[in-house]
C-alpha cells in the first residue's frame, strides 16, 4: 500500500466521520421538533379565522392539528385558557395584548420576525420563539410566522414549528413567487406550561418585487 493511497484513505475516513458527527447533531437538535407550511387550505381557516373570537386551543384545533399530536389534555387545557390576539386587532375587554410589555415573573418568551425580498422571486421570513425564567426547558413551545399582504390584510403564506423539551424554536420559509405588493411579516410564539407565556413581534413593510 504507498503512501498517498494511505494518505488518502485517511482524508476520506476523517471526512466521513465528520459527516456523520453533523448528522448526529442535527437529528439531536430536530428531536422532538414539528414543522409545518401552511397548506391552501390551511392558509384560507387563518384568513376566515382571523378576528373572531377563539381561543389558542381552538385555532389549533382548527389550522395546525399536526402540532397538537402527542399533547396530554393538561396542556391543551392551557391553550384552551387563553384568546387569541389577533395582529392588528384591539383586545377584547378585559383581555390584555399579548407582547413584549406583558410578562410573568415566572416565565416568559420572546419572539423575533424576519422578512424581506431575497431576490426577484423570493421572500424569506421566519420566527423565533424563546423561552425564558424556568428551571428547565419548557415541555412545549410553538412559534408561527405569517406573512402579510399589507395591501389586501390578507395572510399570504405561514409557516410554524412546535418542540418540546427545548428553550426556542424557528419556523422560516422561502416564498416563492407572490403576488407583486407590499408585505410584513407578523410572528407569533407562546409556551402553555407551566405558565402561559405568549409574545409577538412583527416587520416593517417592505415590497416586491
Amino acid at each position: 500500500m504507498n503512501t498517498h493511497f494511505r494518505t488518502g484513505m485517511v482524508v476520506l475516513i476523517t471526512l466521513l466521520l465528520a459527516a456523520a458527527l453533523v448528522a448526529s447533531v442535527s437529528a439531536a437538535e430536530e428531536r422532538g421538533v414539528v414543522r409545518s407550511d401552511a397548506s391552501e387550505e390551511q392558509l384560507k381557516l387563518i384568513n376566515e379565522l382571523y378576528g373572531k373570537d377563539i381561543t389558542v386551543l381552538e385555532y389549533m384545533e382548527k389550522v395546525h392539528p399536526e402540532h397538537l399530536a402527542g399533547i396530554p389534555d393538561s396542556i391543551k387545557k392551557d391553550m384552551a385558557g387563553q384568546k387569541m390576539n389577533w395582529w392588528g386587532k384591539e383586545p377584547a375587554p378585559g383581555q390584555e395584548r399579548a407582547g413584549r410589555e406583558v410578562q410573568t415573573d415566572r416565565a416568559t418568551v420572546s419572539v423575533s420576525a424576519t422578512g424581506y425580498t431575497a431576490d426577484w422571486r423570493t421572500i424569506h421570513f421566519s420566527g423565533t420563539c424563546t423561552a425564558y425564567g424556568l428551571s428547565s426547558p419548557p415541555w412545549y413551545i410553538y412559534v408561527e410566522a405569517f406573512l402579510i399582504n399589507r395591501d389586501t390584510g390578507q395572510t399570504a403564506d405561514s409557516t410554524s414549528a412546535s418542540g418540546q423539551n427545548i428553550w426556542s424554536v424557528t419556523a422560516s420559509k422561502d416564498k416563492y413567487y407572490p403576488a407583486n405588493g407590499r408585505y410584513y411579516v407578523h410572528a407569533w410564539g407562546y409556551i402553555p406550561t407551566p405558565y402561559y407565556a405568549e409574545d409577538f413581534d412583527e416587520t416593517g413593510v417592505f415590497s416586491f418585487p
